[in-house]
């Protein structure tokens, strides 16, 4: 005998709310109303119909798949807590000095390069940028007055500086005593923990890029990689995103791994997104921001000059353009410890998020769109899942918050495993004072929806640069090390970090 989750009346009525907004639910509502107003159909057939009709045409595993995505970005729905801020103060309290640090960043800018926030481009300008859309690249733009707003090297050291009151009271700190940059008391797991949630990439299972190699000519491999794709299209077709994430877990073909990200983060294109995408756009024309320059120039110094993305680089413009305009991205702040940065009119007292989306681009912002660029050709598409993967997991890098999956608890956790796993090289580093990557790296983010595993990497590319990172004895060297890790291969480090290789550390 099965048992089911009770779920709370308010969650329940929550996410059914949220599903009416859908386009999914659009859609039926039409499909159902074309069968109510069909002469043909009886009173007494159009129940049956109505079933037949949401079974068939697909509509009841697409809506399990809504409820599906919308759990995952709120798990704490199934026991009716709805947890919006960030729960301890002096948390919310750095938040909000970061938050106050950005604003004056940017406000400063604007006054020393005698700029406005946004203006509105003369229609002979908007005729003129629309043209140039598909080759923005070649645009002959200053940009040398403009700067970052900030690096993660700001962000690093507003990470450092955070701590909590109760850190140094108490006489039993725990089994770390915070030999780190970190020194908040936050939950995160061990290396046991992570191995459990990891298993797949640690057991000695066929794993599509650790033993079975697609760019091996051994008839094993291919033969292997024949039955991994084979299965993936059956998954497909089953079109459940919670199925596509176990399947996953053992590796993504590369053939499959368009369709089968769009399944897991519940992107189904339809004409609402060509619509939405079209007038998104539309605003890029019509006004001109100051973060525009902000975006020009971080592509420009990172992605352009990337041996494997400059090619990239007009529809790095075009993606990163629309998301600025985007407001449907502030949703995330529902979710997030940050709130959405504001600005106010010129002749007003009004104040508006700004730039619309909430996000104020740092650099190497870009670097988020640009691996998704060799998955998706078509900008619409690439556009949503982008913002799908901003949502769900990349605005908590660099917001603060004690979320488990924010970057706090993330740079928290990486230096607990390394003291775990690497005690050797976490003491070296204490004591000369230094302080401490893509497509097969993010499967494994979307098919256990965890950036833990951002942490099970970093301390393997650690592990495995060991013997010389022990010769290293300043800061400076420590970053040379690292500086190139694009040779890395993501599953084997993985796979080595979370096999029994490591077991005998503890």
């Amino acid at each position: 005998m099965t048992s089911s989750i009770v779920w709370p009346q308010a969650s329940v009525n929550y996410i059914a709310t949220e599903l009416e907004k859908s386009e999914v639910y659009r859609k039926l509502l039409v499909d159902l109303q074309d069968l109510v107003m069909d002469p043909n159909i009886s009173c007494d057939a159009l129940e049956d119909r109505m079933r037949k009709l949401i079974n068939d045409a697909g509509y009841k595993q697409k809506l399990r798949n809504q409820v599906y995505q919308k759990v995952l970005k709120e798990p704490n729905l199934k026991n009716d807590i709805r947890q919006r801020k960030e729960p301890l103060e002096y948390i919310q309290k750095a938040q909000i000095h970061w938050e106050n640090r950005i604003s004056k960043s940017l406000n400063n800018m604007t006054n020393e390069l005698g700029m406005v926030f946004s203006r509105k481009r003369p229609v002979s300008e908007q005729i003129e940028f629309e043209a140039k859309w598909s080759e923005l690249g070649s645009e002959d733009m200053d940009l040398s007055r403009f700067r970052p707003v900030y690096s993660p090297k700001d962000l690093l050291e507003v990470l450092v500086n955070v701590k909590s009151p109760n850190v140094g009271l108490s006489s039993d700190p725990g089994p770390s005593t915070y030999w780190g940059l970190i020194k908040v008391p936050l939950k995160v797991k061990s290396f046991h923990q992570l191995r459990l949630q990891f298993e797949e990439l640690c057991s000695s299972i066929d794993h599509l890029g650790l033993n079975i190699l697609p760019f091996s000519n051994s008839e094993f491999s291919k033969k292997c990689l024949r039955e991994r794709v084979s299965l993936g299209k059956h998954v497909l077709e089953s079109n459940q995103a919670a199925v596509a994430q176990e399947f996953c877990k053992k590796g993504c073909p590369a053939t499959l791994r368009a369709e089968l990200w769009s399944l897991m983060l519940g992107v189904d294109i339809c004409g609402a997104h060509k619509l939405n995408f079209k007038h998104l756009k539309s605003c890029v024309f019509q006004h001109d921001l100051l973060i525009d320059k902000l975006i020009f120039k971080d592509i420009h110094v990172t992605a352009s000059n990337d041996d494997q993305y400059f090619v990239f680089e007009d529809l790095l413009y075009q993606i990163l353009l629309v998301f600025s305009r985007d407001t449907s991205v502030t949703s995330h702040f529902e979710l997030s410890s940050a709130n959405p940065p504001k600005a106010v009119l010129r002749g007003t007292h009004t104040s508006v998020t700004y730039p619309p989306c909430g996000v104020i681009p740092f650099h190497g912002f870009s670097m988020y769109v640009a691996p998704l660029c060799y998955i998706y050709e078509d900008p619409i598409t690439l556009y949503h899942i982008f913002k799908e993967l901003y949502v769900r997991y990349f605005f908590r890098l660099h917001d603060l918050s004690s979320h488990p999956q924010g970057i706090l608890s993330l740079a928290l956790s990486f230096e607990t495993l390394l003291e775990e796993v690497e005690p050797q090289l976490a003491y070296h580093f204490s004591v000369h004072d230094i302080y401490p990557y893509i497509l097969q790296l993010w499967d494994c983010m979307l098919a256990y929806d965890s950036t833990e595993i951002i942490v099970v990497i970093a301390v393997g590319i650690f592990s495995l640069r060991k013997p010389i990172l022990l010769q290293a004895e300043n800061q400076a060297i420590v970053e040379n090390i690292l500086a190139d890790i694009s040779a890395i291969k993501v599953i084997p480090i993985l796979h080595g970090m979370l096999s029994n290789a490591h077991t005998h550390s503890r």
